[in-house]
């Protein structure tokens, strides 16, 4: 059994719902939170971030980066929290996976600091199988066509080298967050639920760095994949 941390986190009042949507960021200011306004009731500021209210769950949005997330969920979790949906956006690394592509994670590796103070000796974590079946299913039933795929996450996006690129694609690692493997991690540690679904942004698997404009096509893609879960 671990053994138990000194510092713990304080409960958030009023949660009132046991399902996390995880937004770690948007990437136009207000892009996502536009399609899903209407159906706010209430928002807070805590020490956790910007916390949303809707009728049936809660949306934690921002907090980027494996340590602020980890932070964060932890005081949901410590608040009833029992499910958290990462809804993101990474990077390629191989060329299987382009710009505007969904992908749902099935692996996650760990190049960030924050998941070894959970499992010091591990470095691939995994989805919940309920969770992630869920998410998935609901996305067939949609007609909305989707990839899986391996993630490395990572603390530093601006220190993708060559050698840091190649290292990856040998361990047949598709993807690039900075989030999702502390998340599983945390989620696993805490015997709650994660899952991640991510829209890729960019394309690295060449040795340079391709982006994309955030145009219309685009921004359907956050309506059609994101915005049913929120």
């Amino acid at each position: 059994m671990s053994e138990e941390s000194i510092v713990r986190p304080k409960p958030i009042p009023r949660l009132e719902s046991e399902k996390i949507v995880f937004i770690p960021f948007d990437p136009q200011p207000g892009l996502i939170l536009a399609g899903f306004k209407a159906k706010i009731r209430r928002e807070k500021l805590t020490w956790a971030g910007r916390l949303i209210f809707l009728d049936d769950k809660a949306v934690l949005y921002g907090d980027l980066g494996a340590p602020a997330a980890v932070a964060a969920l932890e005081g949901l979790i410590a608040s009833g929290a029992r499910q958290i949906l990462i809804l993101s956006f990474c990077g390629s690394l191989d060329q299987t996976y382009r710009i505007k592509d969904v992908v749902s994670i099935s692996r996650a590796l760990a190049d960030e600091g924050t998941s070894l103070h959970y499992f010091p000796r591990r470095r691939m974590y995994t989805p919940s199988d309920g969770l992630k079946a869920d998410v998935e299913s609901r996305l067939k039933s949609s007609g909305l066509p989707f990839q899986t795929g391996s993630l490395v996450s990572t603390d530093a996006p601006f220190r993708e080298t060559i050698t840091w690129l190649a290292r990856f694609q040998k361990k047949k690692i598709g993807l690039v967050d900075m989030e999702v493997s502390a998340v599983f991690a945390l989620a696993e540690f805490r015997g709650i639920e994660a899952a991640a679904l991510m829209i890729v942004t960019d394309e690295l698997f060449s040795g340079a760095w391709k982006q994309t404009g955030y145009d219309p096509e685009f921004k359907k893609k956050i309506k059609d994949y994101f915005l049913p879960f929120i």
